[in-house]
């Protein structure tokens, strides 16, 4: 894909006094009064044969607003001086120096209408388009933060979409990099990245350390770099917790503490493994004992959410193990990394990061960076972050987080729905 900045698109910003048709169907008169709100309009640019015109008009801004002026019509003058051979900038200068009415000559484009656009999107990465050398007009672009949720208004420009963040009190769109454009400039700094780093068990389990392809690779099996589609659903019950943080942050003790505490609502999914079973070991209580024909023939069917092994035996847990909690309407409680975003596990993930509080020991800051990175790179994907300076209360807020996710409406991935 072949990129173009156009540094030439200042944002104009402008209040409307009326607009006048000529006698002439193709040019009419817009009378504006510069003025200085605080809202955007709409930017220029030169087109193909050098004349100025309208480059984009910004949704909910009073240019939108008003009507009267649309994407591509030309700007042939402004108060009654031809701008032939004025650059954008020239022009920009103009109409700062000119106060109270300005009115401009204006060629209109033949409008092609198409149906508006509206749909939904969670951005998956932080953006300002101060920091963005690619974006045509800095003033015009609209700023958000990782797990904000975007309306997109309008996507015919294949890599600057029009876009607002829900709920929030600004009420105009501003410009955001499309999915294609993002996932290129992604794919570009990995592609500059690659070969430099290398894979570390970061979620390595005292018992098991899983083996994987690649660093976190069941997240990376999402393929999502740039924004996830989403639509908003009525309160309903989340079938699965997963928590999900580095060695040593306590996810065991928040997990034991959930069970101990509401064994009639949440369960533990029992994993299967070949190590032969041991007198006292009653099958389906700690573990599933089963051959290491079976468990080969498990992972050639994909049967396993995760499996990896320790001392020469395969450990692994079956997805059918969890939808029979489901099937027994609990909510079934994982501690460990699967692939558990499909409709049908409906997952309530949280992320517990380690303590704040504590002295700074080796092994704590040793905790603290891995639990960053692991932030870091897929903080998308969570729910809740929490830090663990008391198991008690970090039991408590993924409590209220459930009880918040049971009872308001949720924005869910529209592969939930659809």
């Amino acid at each position: 894909m072949t990129l173009k900045s156009n540094k030439n698109e200042p944002a104009l910003i402008l209040d409307s006094v009326n607009s006048v048709r000529t006698a002439l169907s193709d040019l009419y008169l817009e009378q504006l009064l510069q003025n200085k709100p605080t809202d955007k309009g709409v930017t220029l640019k030169l087109n193909d044969k050098q004349r100025c015109s309208v480059a984009r008009i910004l949704h909910g801004g009073m240019i939108h607003r008003q009507g009267s002026l649309h994407e591509g019509d030309e700007i042939a003058e402004i108060n009654g001086k031809s701008v032939a051979n004025q650059t954008v900038d020239q022009l920009q200068k103009i109409l700062k120096e000119t106060n109270g009415v300005v009115t401009m000559k204006i060629i209109p484009r033949p409008q092609s209408r198409s149906k508006p656009c509206e749909m939904y999107m969670r951005a998956q990465f932080d953006y300002d388009p101060a920091m963005d050398d690619l974006i045509p007009c800095k003033e015009a672009g609209l700023k958000f933060q990782t797990g904000d949720i975007i309306q997109i208004i309008n996507k015919q420009d294949p890599n600057w979409w029009q876009g607002r963040v829900e709920n929030n009190a600004a009420n105009f769109a501003g410009l955001i990099p499309s999915p294609e454009l993002q996932e290129w400039r992604a794919a570009s700094k990995s592609k500059a990245r690659e070969g430099s780093q290398s894979c570390s068990p970061v979620w390595e389990e005292k018992e098991v350390q899983r083996q994987k392809n690649a660093c976190f690779a069941v997240f990376d099996q999402l393929d999502v770099i740039s924004y996830e589609e989403v639509v908003r659903l009525p309160a309903f019950k989340r079938k699965t917790l997963v928590l999900i943080g580095a060695p040593g942050v306590g996810r065991r003790h928040i997990k034991n503490v959930l069970l101990t505490k509401y064994p009639e609502k949440f369960s533990y999914p029992v994993p299967h493994t070949t190590r032969p079973q041991r007198k006292d070991d009653a099958n389906g209580e700690e573990y599933f004992f089963i051959s290491n024909e079976a468990m080969t023939k498990c992972i050639s069917a994909n049967e396993l959410l995760e499996y990896g092994s320790f001392q020469g035996y395969m450990f692994g847990t079956k997805t059918e193990t969890i939808q029979k909690i489901h099937e027994q309407d609990k909510i079934a409680l994982l501690d460990v990394e699967p692939q558990v975003r499909p409709a049908d596990f409906a997952p309530l993930m949280v992320f517990i990061a380690p303590t704040d509080t504590a002295a700074q020991t080796e092994n704590l800051q040793m905790i603290q960076k891995e639990s960053e990175t692991i932030l870091n790179t897929y903080r998308q994907y969570f729910d809740v972050v929490l830090v663990n300076n008391d198991v008690n209360e970090s039991v408590k807020i993924v409590e209220e987080a459930l009880e918040h996710a049971t009872t308001t409406p949720q924005w869910v991935p529209v592969s939930w729905v659809y």
